[in-house]
């Protein structure tokens, strides 16, 4: 009986001392191809992929990671979905989002209930109030690419 309590007692030390691995989470990104590239055009074709990061990276960390797997350039322009994907399936949108790395409004996330239709109506409703609630007055990447704001 004792030596039963003790490999109890071992296997829940063990056990408890094991640490779950940080989950690895997915977005889309999207860099514009420039060759007739259109701003008033609804398809935005390019280079496109998804990432995986790890809760805690930054837009900037995803991008300059992004560029390193893919090799591209420096001054290629990434943007990030705000679409969040887990490997269990679950979607979520990512938090501390970056404006500078957010193709809105040329791309939107239509299957979701942020940054999709609704955002779009409200940006077309009051463009600086809608950048003062979602992104501290800051424009997004794809305001600055177009001229947008």
């Amino acid at each position: 009986m004792k030596k039963i309590t003790r490999c109890a007692l071992a296997l829940s030390i063990i056990f408890s001392s094991c640490q779950k691995e940080d989950e690895l989470i997915s977005r889309n990104w999207s860099s514009p191809n420039f060759d007739g590239f259109d701003c008033n055009s609804p398809v935005m074709l390019g280079e496109s992929g998804t990432v995986g990061f790890l809760p805690g990276d930054t837009d900037a960390q995803i991008a300059a990671k992004i560029r390193d797997v893919w090799n591209l350039p420096d001054n290629y322009v990434i943007f990030l979905d705000p679409q969040t994907y887990t490997s269990g399936g679950g979607q979520g949108t990512a938090r501390d989002i970056n404006p500078e790395y957010l193709a809105f409004p040329l791309h939107i996330s239509s299957m979701s209930d942020e940054w999709g239709w609704d955002y779009l109506a409200e940006y077309e409703q009051d463009k600086q109030a809608f950048l003062d609630k979602y992104t501290n007055g800051k424009e997004t990447g794809g305001m600055k690419l177009c001229n947008l704001k």
